[in-house]
């Protein structure tokens, strides 16, 4: 997936300013996606560019006017041609600079280790709050995006978030054997 392909699906739902989709990256698809504001947009430029995108300014008394982005018929094209026509390989190489830093962990002591271990547990831990909070509030998303079959997207929705939460449970619990055959082995 790329960034410019979920900005346009996310404007399928309805018209947004980049301020508007950046709530969305920052929420009820952060697991499925990450952007900052300025990369946002700079793809929202370049969609307009191409025709994928208009957009109309409102203007605005007490604040600055706002740019609020419709995606258009050839968008709305271009998305679903991207939707229909799935990638041959279903997994892509990662960075991973946590399991990178683990692999030269004979480099470092074992406290430290446990440590970080720990460390990567809380974070996992507390984003499985985020993705548990997302879920409960679908409604107010789904009534945010005007979603007009919410129970058609909502399945959808879901096994995204599962997908995550089942991950963050798995890599909690390799964390936690980590930490275990760490801490009963003697490493010099």
């Amino acid at each position: 997936m790329s960034l410019s392909h979920g900005i346009l699906g996310l404007l399928t739902y309805r018209p947004m300013t980049g301020y508007d989709l950046k709530k969305i990256f920052d929420r009820p698809i952060s697991q499925v996606w990450s952007a900052s504001l300025s990369q946002i947009y700079r793809e929202l430029s370049i969609l307009q560019k191409k025709g994928y995108v208009s957009s109309t300014v409102q203007k605005q008394e007490d604040r600055p006017d706002k740019r609020i982005y419709s995606i258009t018929e050839q968008g709305k094209m271009v998305f679903q041609d991207w939707l229909s026509d799935f990638p041959e390989n279903l997994s892509f190489p990662k960075r991973d600079e946590f399991m990178l830093r683990i692999f030269f962990g004979s480099k470092l002591e074992k406290e430290e280790l446990i440590k970080q271990f720990r460390r990567f547990i809380l974070q996992k831990q507390e984003y499985l709050g985020v993705l548990t909070e997302i879920e409960k509030n679908f409604k107010e998303y789904s009534t945010k995006f005007n979603v007009e079959s919410e129970e058609k997207e909502k399945i959808f929705w879901h096994f995204t978030i599962k997908r995550a939460i089942m991950s963050i449970e798995v890599l909690t619990k390799w964390a936690e054997e980590c930490i275990n055959e760490l801490e009963s082995r003697e490493i010099v």
